[in-house]
């Protein structure tokens, strides 16, 4: 009835290797999904692997949250190690088949050995001129090394071969946070030529070591991933911004989970690389090839090729918002929903630079989980403060990865007199909300809100689809109102009307709404559900959903990533059908959709159907009233559902195939920017 959610979690990082598999996207874009593929699985142990581990090494099976019972931590580990392997295999081929159909582009990642006497040049300038200085070298034989290595940074170790019985090693830490991972070298012949910067090193091995006497050198890629959990203490007399700072700091130095290596290391090098790291066998053991760390493929030179990218597409300006001499006036008028990429997020950051600099806008209220480093949106808060507005951040500082940039930011606000509060006690703020308080022509205050399915963040907006809402309905601008007071003080906790806010809200409602088209479907009357989301894991309310298909509920599922339901099995969901699609866009948005009688409930939320969603964090739906806009999320849906290009149905047995093409091509990422396209016209 169940999958493990690591398991679905792998089989969706393996949708996104088909990816790069695929001979009709673009050369150079098959080369970033190697990329992303490659950090998917990075964080896939520093986040889940740990827990398996820690699992077994407590003997408790429930540390792990296996919705899949009586399978034991062991027998799980087991199964991932396979599925990881059997992955790694086609990852490494798939490598080699890409290397080539550049080669046939005219483009050639060499190594030191086919250097010609032009680059040899240009490598070696490189290397004295800048490389030399930026190298960290570690020579001892003895004592921990483990300690000096940093979490998923590229190392080099060395081994240096003394005598037939001995042999001396030393670590070369790759200094890809100073340099380019790819170096481009001279164009001969119209042939671009670019090299690995490890490669460099390689090249220059023997100068490097040359106070050592050694008969032979030679050095084997590798990199370990540690866990990434925070480790808090309770300690009263630490502020939370300080024990963030220590954390951040301690998960540097967190156990090793796994190590990946360059294969051709031999067992005795390898085990003695082991025992440095205290590996054991409950630890990851990748072997790869000689390079590693292809995550790095996102920033691989273009050369100007933009036949081997995707073409991009230019934003949507919705009508009358470009024209306008206040978005507050638009949105007055009638709710705007953006839909990103596809619209044109930039219209978010005016509103909030119109908002910092508008004489009657009083009050500013955000709440932030990630941003972009050099964010705009939070510029425009700090604009607004020395304006004299009254500006509240709520800024989540335990957003997993993003913790040290929101460390940065919180004492950035606060040095701008910004009220920074650092979420609620015990629960992620994972909610994307903004409040904006307004005087009008008559004096009288006006709300205004804004809520977003994804993070205020203008770099992702340009890859990941997300829903922004923008309205002054009441019904909604006074429940967001309340949630920021709740921010401020969390003992006033209002019930909402048409927010649905976990965590004490959202199993329920969502339930209440299930049970609804549970008694339609009894009844005869119109039925369905339909839901959008990155990921469905939680087994209460999979069993729902079980029970709603039991009872003649037609469920359609989109989920990208993972979803521990199993859809069309007998007798119990037999009417779910499961599809993901995985596209030039990273598909982020999350709708439920229900039928209610033909009257068509939809909302958008922050929140996918997994326990910390709905149980152990602050997130927030809100319905879409405006018909026109129902509408078009309705549309949208219908165009994912129906992907015959991207779009993989997922069988009973989980296996997937490809939506069968009808006579039309429907590649929905394609076909709904078309569709918004000419809708904005009208």
């Amino acid at each position: 009835m169940y999958i493990n959610r690591e398991i679905s979690w792998l089989k969706f990082n393996a949708r996104v290797l088909d990816e790069a598999a695929d001979s009709t996207v673009p050369l150079l874009e098959r080369l970033k999904f190697l990329g992303i593929y490659s950090n998917n699985l990075d964080e896939f142990y520093k986040v889940r692997y740990h827990s398996i581990q820690h699992a077994i090494d407590s003997g408790v099976n429930n540390l792990y949250n296996n919705i899949v019972e009586n399978q034991t931590p062991e027998e799980l580990l087991k199964e991932i190690n396979i599925e990881i392997n059997k992955q790694q295999g086609v990852y490494d081929k798939l490598y080699e088949r890409l290397l080539d159909e550049l080669g046939k582009e005219n483009i050639h990642l060499v190594d030191e050995k086919k250097l010609t006497l032009v680059h040899k040049k240009v490598v070696n300038d490189f290397f004295e001129n800048k490389l030399d200085q930026a190298l960290t070298i570690l020579t001892f034989n003895q004592g921990s090394w483990v300690k000096q290595l940093k979490d998923g940074r590229l190392y080099l170790l060395v081994k240096m071969t003394i005598s037939k019985t001995k042999n001396r090693f030393a670590i070369i830490e790759v200094p890809t946070k100073q340099f380019p991972r790819f170096i481009e070298l001279p164009v001969t012949n119209f042939q671009n030529y670019v090299i690995y910067l490890e490669d460099i090193i390689r090249y220059r091995l023997k100068h490097i070591f040359r106070n050592f006497s050694f008969t032979h050198i030679e050095a084997f890629a590798f990199k370990i991933t540690r866990d990434s959990e925070l480790l808090l203490d309770n300690d009263l007399e630490s502020s939370l911004l300080d024990k963030i700072s220590l954390g951040i700091k301690g998960r540097r130095k967190g156990e090793p989970v796994r190590m990946v290596f360059d294969k051709a290391m031999t067992e005795e090098t390898l085990n003695y690389l082991k025992d440095i790291l205290e590996l054991d066998d409950y630890d990851g053991m990748i072997p790869g090839y000689r390079y590693l760390n292809k995550s790095d493929f996102f920033s691989f030179p273009s050369f100007g090729r933009n036949d081997l990218l995707y073409k991009k597409i230019k934003p949507i300006a919705l009508k009358n918002a470009e024209t306008t001499t206040s978005y507050f006036s638009l949105i007055t008028k009638e709710d705007i929903l953006l839909y990103t990429p596809y619209h044109d997020f930039s219209m978010l950051i005016k509103l909030l630079r119109e908002a910092a600099i508008d004489p009657k806008v009083k009050k500013i209220g955000i709440t932030i989980y990630r941003v972009a480093k050099d964010s705009q949106i939070m510029n425009s808060l700090v604009n607004a403060a020395r304006n004299g507005k009254e500006v509240i951040a709520v800024l989540e500082l335990t957003a997993r990865f993003d913790e040290e940039n929101n460390v940065f930011w919180s004492k950035q606000l606060q040095d701008e007199g910004i009220k920074v509060i650092f979420g609620v006690p015990n629960l992620k703020v994972h909610s994307k909300l903004i409040f904006i308080e307004r005087e009008n022509e008559k004096n009288k205050l006006e709300k205004f809100a804004i809520i977003s399915t994804g993070n205020f963040n203008e770099k992702t907006a340009n890859f990941y689809t997300d829903y922004i809402l923008f309205t002054a309905n009441k019904n909604i601008t006074e429940e967001v109102n309340d949630l920021f007071i709740f921010f401020g003080s969390n003992y006033l906790l209002k019930k909402h009307k048409n927010l649905i806010v976990s965590p004490l809200e959202t199993r329920i409602k969502l339930y209440e709404l299930i049970d609804n088209e549970i008694k339609n479907a009894k009844k005869g009357l119109q039925s369905g559900i339909n839901f959008k989301l990155n990921s469905l894991s939680d087994k209460g309310m999979i069993d729902k959903l079980y029970e709603a298909s039991n009872a003649g509920v037609k469920i359609r599922l989109i989920v990208r990533g993972i979803c521990c339901l199993v859809p069309r099995l007998k007798n119990i969901s037999e009417n779910i059908e499961l599809i993901s699609v995985i596209d030039k866009f990273l598909e982020h948005s999350r709708v439920y959709w229900f039928c209610s009688n033909n009257e068509n409930k939809i909302y958008i939320s922050s929140a996918d159907l997994m326990a910390r969603n709905i149980d152990r964090r602050v997130e927030v739906s809100t319905e879409i009233f405006n018909i026109n806009l129902k509408k078009d999320i309705q549309t949208c849906f219908e165009l994912s559902f129906k992907d015959n290009v991207k779009g993989r149905y997922i069988q009973n047995n989980l296996e997937e195939v490809r939506i069968k093409k009808s006579n039309s091509k429907n590649r929905s990422q394609f076909t709904i920017y078309n569709y918004l396209k000419l809708n904005n016209k009208k």
